[in-house]
């Protein structure tokens, strides 16, 4: 039987930044070039300086002052750029009223490769304090999905077992992970998907 689900943050609460709106800032802001920027933007699970964020080696300030300086943006402009990146508007409401609607009958958690300042963002940004009972950030951990640590401090800090466990995350290889620790996962491609799939598994693991 379910008991606890853990909500991964980039991609699943907060949508991901998507071509469209990187090029529309790239053309709006002038920038050019930076491979390491736009594998950062572009796909972070493969970019170094993500894994060394979310893992605690570096402040999520270096990112900002890399921007700020490999793209010669003036203050102004980096600041509208992450009110851009994590505006209200980048919110899936629709999973957070599903969490807050799982609130009643699950334990509900966040569990997230993020940086330094992503509890703050979640916290007072998005004031998502009041929707879930702990929020795991690998930063805070020294430690990211799909190392099977995380997922052990994730059981303990929910006073939880793997077989009581459900992971949404948008991201296969923490899925893999996910199971192969023995929780159930469920792979976000859609919100409707991953709503309807989530609801499935619970269903079919009430008794």
């Amino acid at each position: 039987m379910i008991k606890t689900i853990f909500f991964d943050f980039g991609g699943v609460i907060i949508k991901q930044p998507n071509h469209r709106g990187i090029n529309f800032w790239k053309k709006a802001l002038g920038v050019t070039g930076c491979p390491e920027i736009m594998e950062m933007l572009e796909n972070p699970h493969d970019s170094q300086l993500v894994k060394d964020i979310c893992l605690g080696k570096l402040p999520e300030d270096y990112m900002w002052m890399l921007m700020t300086e490999k793209w010669l943006l003036k203050p102004t402009a980096m600041k509208f750029l992450k009110r851009w990146m994590f505006s209200k508007r980048q919110l899936n409401r629709a999973i957070v009223n599903f969490m807050v609607e799982l609130q009643a009958d699950y334990n509900i958690a966040i569990l997230s490769n993020a940086g330094d300042q992503t509890r703050a963002l979640l916290e007072d940004t998005y004031q998502l304090k009041s929707v879930v009972d702990e929020m795991i950030i690998s930063a805070e951990e020294g430690v990211i999905k799909p190392d099977r640590r995380i997922f052990e401090i994730a059981m303990e800090r929910l006073n939880t077992r793997p077989e009581h466990s459900l992971l949404l995350d948008d991201y296969l290889t923490n899925i893999t992970a996910a199971r192969e620790f023995g929780m159930h996962a469920v792979q976000f491609i859609s919100t409707h998907q991953a709503i309807a799939m989530v609801r499935s598994c619970l269903d079919s693991r009430q008794a």
